[in-house]
């Protein structure tokens, strides 16, 4: 027999034992020894107990609050505000095409994500109407609907603008450089489809969208930003101006712009158009032609070809370093002038014609120099320009 102190722990009756040697404490003394203890019924109870846990089934999983009918109602709604309030009628707005989505992200597998997309074709205009519909979306509740300040271009040659509403919906704007057309998308959350009983009611659970935010007015500026002639439906020149209405005068405003986008800078070079003072809104200390003007007259100026012909133009004081006095001769251009007069309080457009750069000598030469580019647009006739614009004036249009 071993040298070992033994010590029996006896079981229950009818327990299966296990032998263990090691050391054992008795009394602070410790001994080798084999221990029998009665753990298999303790084991067996721990499995049995594992066995029937029940696991967690973690939060629930939110049902839908709003119908799928009632979503794409409303996402229809916002489509009809995005044309109405900043696209038409310079730029054209397809019918929309729908469609839904089966399974909802975080949601039960039979929800249903409405969508709607419509493509949006302005021309020459199009990335200014996917900016002016950015400024919109940010004035009137959508988050996140501003790129980088510096408007970049992704490496695919794509702009893209997002936003979330406050009720749910997700637009997505998207154009490619150089295309006639960008699409808007909506999509909205998860929804109760119309298939399936015992869900909220089919309509009145979403809140109404609030009034559209009016257009800015820059009335107290004394600079004529272009910006009511780019996009009047996003500016007006001063919302308090008396309504366009009965007999004159009605005072004007002028304002030229050449290029299509809302940060273009000048394409080319042009004479100052100005209005005979008979005409024009005055510029005092105490009035400036945005405070005082009933009508805005827009000139948009456009080139149409090359006369083949120069004009040289001397000027006295130029930019420093180039010295003073020294000729610079431009290329002569054919232009066309296209005016549209606004009223001032409201920008809705009260006249519109066309005319054509018939000026080109030297009483054409641009009054100061703002850039160093060689094209010079015939200037328009100044005596036609009042001649047309006379009876807007006079309230007999």
């Amino acid at each position: 027999m071993s040298r070992e102190s033994v010590f029996w722990a006896t079981s229950p009756a009818g327990a299966s034992t296990v032998e263990h040697v090691g050391p054992v404490i008795l009394g602070g003394d410790v001994t080798r020894g084999r221990v029998v203890a009665p753990i298999r019924l303790v084991l067996a109870a721990s499995l049995v107990l594992a066995g029937c846990a029940t696991p967690d089934p973690g939060p629930p999983v939110p049902e839908p609050a709003v119908t799928t009918v009632e979503f794409e109602n409303r996402l229809a709604e916002h489509l009809s505000r995005f044309a109405t309030e900043v696209l038409e009628p310079d730029a054209q707005v397809a019918a929309p095409v729908r469609s839904r989505a089966a399974g909802c992200p975080g949601g039960p597998d039979w929800g249903v994500v409405p969508r709607a997309e419509a493509t949006v074709t302005a021309g020459e205009q199009t990335e200014k109407f996917l900016e002016d519909l950015q400024t919109w979306m940010g004035r009137n509740g959508f988050e996140d609907a501003f790129e980088d300040d510096d408007r970049r271009w992704a490496a695919d040659d794509t702009r893209t603008v997002t936003g979330s509403g406050g009720d749910g919906t997700v637009v997505r704007v998207h154009l490619a450089r150089n295309s006639p057309r960008f699409t808007i998308t909506l999509a909205g959350p998860c929804t109760w489809p119309p298939d399936r009983p015992g869900g909220p009611p089919e309509t009145g659970v979403l809140a109404p969208l609030p009034p559209p935010s009016a257009p800015s007015s820059l009335g107290d500026s004394s600079y004529l930003d272009p910006a009511v002639c780019r996009s009047p439906n996003l500016y007006v020149l001063n919302d308090d101006a008396p309504v366009y209405t009965g007999p004159g005068p009605h005072p004007m405003a002028v304002v030229t712009y050449t290029g299509r986008k809302n940060y273009d800078e000048e394409e080319f070079v042009h004479d100052e158009l100005l209005l005979s003072r008979s005409l024009a809104a005055p510029h005092t200390s105490e009035s400036f032609p945005a405070k005082s003007a009933h009508l805005v007259v827009c000139v948009h100026i456009g080139i149409t070809g090359d006369t083949g012909r120069d004009v040289t133009c001397r000027y006295t004081s130029e930019p420093a370093g180039s010295g003073s006095g020294v000729p610079v001769t431009f290329d002569l251009y054919d232009s066309v002038y296209r005016v549209a007069v606004r009223e001032a309080r409201t920008g809705a457009k009260v006249a519109e014609f066309t005319l054509p750069g018939t000026r080109g000598g030297a009483d054409t030469c641009p009054f100061q120099l703002q850039g160093r580019d060689s094209r010079l647009t015939l200037a328009v006739d100044d005596s036609e320009l009042e001649r047309r614009l006379r009876p807007v004036f006079d309230g007999r249009r």
